[in-house]
């Protein structure tokens, strides 16, 4: 049985932006508390490098490229004169990265957390991640995609993402009032979608959206009363301009958006949040319904893929059929309307959040796959 430190290189691209990096990030964090020596290969421009070396986790610039020579050749020297005994990543580019490195002669053992259900022809993407030692998934859902698209039973296991539960279940509130006096209006019915958004090359507001704003917002088109909706991941003037016309095309005044930028830190958000809508049609877990879970939020979310090994429908929020948006808008309703619904969806969200979605948990689960790996 293995019980040394073991040496870590968690590959990030981008400028770590998505659920998948914050992951990565706690998960570094936590293996570097456990007495592991944790590196962090990311880009020079990555939001995330400060709260990495604040939690004591090294830092390496890898170049933006990953698919390039140089950042391959960085990668192959930092891991033979390091003696890295892992290498981990959680998204596509540096996926492609690694696997080039396997082909080089890479000796680590190399392991992809998956974040999203595997599409597309069976058997195609198996030939490459049954190339890797070992396969990740985040939820049961994309476990099942895994096997199904060819990836052999013993290169594929689930750990539950998890979340740092005490950042978002105690916030300080002189933070929460900052955030409230800024963006919301009293008494007003707030609404929090936190997703990302892209218009992409061609921006049509009829096409559907990767996280399924449009429902939310048909849902809302003739909702009473006044409500608020907090429109978080999402930044830049033309994503901004692109979802106000998304939200005017399916019957909602762009007015009813308020859009908060993007946000390194947040916790304070959900704080001022009465509800929490995921409508993605095909979600591999969902962290933020998690983190509003934790944070005392009730949710509501589309009963697809990972969502639903979250919300227990009834139990500790709402699910509704995707795309189903007359659905949604009487289950928001009910939220808004019913305050011991809301109360039985905060006391059992945060109930099943400490079972299954601590990062503790995430963090142990993880480090019992690295040893099996190295013992190999």
């Amino acid at each position: 049985m293995i019980n040394r430190s073991l040496t870590i290189v968690n590959v990030v691209s981008y400028a770590c932006m998505g659920g998948a990096d914050r992951l990565a990030l706690d998960l570094s964090i936590g293996l570097r508390e456990k007495g592991h020596r944790v590196i962090w290969a990311a880009p020079a421009s990555c939001q995330m490098n400060g709260e990495a070396r604040e939690g004591n986790v090294e830092i390496f610039d890898l170049e933006p490229s990953h698919t390039g020579a140089s950042a391959l050749d960085q990668l192959l020297k930092i891991c033979k004169s390091e003696a890295v005994d892992i290498v981990n990543t959680h998204d596509s580019p540096a996926r492609h990265l690694l696997l080039l490195a396997r082909l080089r002669g890479l000796r680590s053992k190399i392991v992809f957390t998956r974040h999203c259900i595997l599409s597309g022809l069976p058997y195609v993407s198996a030939f490459y991640f049954n190339l890797v030692d070992m396969n990740i998934a985040v939820s049961n859902v994309i476990k099942k995609s895994l096997l199904r698209g060819g990836i052999l039973p013993g290169r594929a296991v689930m750990v539950y993402g998890g979340i740092d539960i005490n950042k978002f279940r105690t916030v300080s509130a002189e933070r929460v009032a900052n955030v409230r006096n800024k963006y919301c209006r009293p008494g007003t019915f707030n609404i929090g979608i936190v997703a990302r958004f892209s218009g992409g090359k061609h921006f049509r507001p009829d096409n559907p959206s990767m996280k399924g704003h449009e429902f939310l917002f048909r849902a809302l088109s003739d909702f009473p009363g006044d409500f608020n909706v907090l429109v978080l991941g999402v930044w830049g003037d033309r994503d901004i301009d692109n979802l106000k016309s998304v939200a005017e095309y399916n019957g909602l005044s762009p007015a009813a958006l308020t859009f908060c930028d993007f946000q390194n830190d947040i916790a304070p958000f959900y704080k001022i949040m009465d509800l929490n809508v995921l409508p993605s049609r095909n979600e591999g877990l969902g962290l933020t319904l998690i983190e509003s879970m934790a944070a005392g939020v009730p949710c509501i979310g589309a009963d697809s893929g990972g969502i639903r090994e979250i919300i227990d429908d009834g139990a500790n929020g709402f699910l509704f059929a995707p795309g189903d948006s007359n659905a949604l808008a009487e289950k928001i309703l009910t939220i808004r309307e019913d305050a011991k619904i809301r109360d039985r969806f905060i006391r059992n969200g945060k109930e099943k959040v400490a079972r299954l979605f601590d990062i503790e948990r995430t963090v142990r689960e993880t480090e019992k796959i690295f040893y099996g790996l190295v013992a190999r």
